[in-house]
């Protein structure tokens, strides 16, 4: 029997504003345990692809299912439950500056209602994995780019998601500390965590032989 997909979009259109369509009858399956990246220039939607997913938008039509269930009708606890299960990496981190990198890893687990001594063992086990155990202390906004990006993924990770959705997570940082951060998400997937990685940056996707989709014209293309 061929197992559901995690994610699966279904003739979905997106508008803004009574606009054209950013995209239409878009169709898409992503399963459970897959790496992929989401590219296509500017404005052509990869955002709105996110906020779709994670249920802050609703399509104009279609449908979008997630883990069997469907994310437009979710509501009330069903809908903070979903969007508990992904972790969100952005371009411009949306860290806490004045707080220590482990303050702003513990946020998600804090949420989740996570017991003191479970938070500090999955703090640490998270920033041990990530090669971050020397800046937990630290306050963020004493920290590089590129740190301030690992502390961003240890927030996005630390509380075991389903799905992570990384945002250009890359942009702004040089080529050393961009493979650093792509090598990082690689491990996360490999200990189970699909994840999807939003980006226009050539050099990071010639590089890494992942599954490619395109958004182009208010479509969504497979790149082979």
């Amino acid at each position: 029997m061929q197992k559901k997909p995690l994610i699966a979009f279904r003739g979905v259109q997106k508008s803004f504003m009574g606009k054209e369509p950013i995209f239409s009858n878009i169709d898409m399956e992503i399963s459970k345990g897959e790496f992929t990246f989401l590219t296509g220039v500017s404005g052509a939607g990869k955002s709105t692809i996110f906020r779709l997913l994670l249920g802050l938008e609703k399509p104009d039509s279609g449908s979008i299912t997630f883990n069997g269930a469907e994310v437009t009708a979710m509501v009330g606890d069903e809908k903070s439950r979903h969007r508990r299960s992904i972790g969100m990496i952005f371009q411009d981190y949306k860290l806490l500056e004045k707080r220590t990198a482990e303050d702003n890893i513990a946020i998600p687990l804090q949420i989740n209602g996570i017991s003191r001594n479970t938070k500090e063992i999955k703090i640490k086990d998270i920033a041990s994995k990530l090669k971050i155990d020397n800046i937990l202390k630290q306050q963020v906004r004493s920290l590089s780019g590129g740190e301030q990006q690992l502390v961003a993924i240890a927030r996005a990770a630390v509380h075991s998601p389903k799905l992570i959705l990384a945002d250009e997570p890359t942009a702004n940082l040089d080529q050393k500390m961009a493979g650093r951060i792509f090598d990082m998400l690689t491990l996360l997937n490999v200990e189970g965590i699909t994840v999807i990685v939003a980006t226009h940056d050539i050099n990071l996707l010639k590089a890494h032989k992942r599954r490619i989709l395109l958004l182009k014209q208010s479509c969504l293309i497979e790149v082979h």
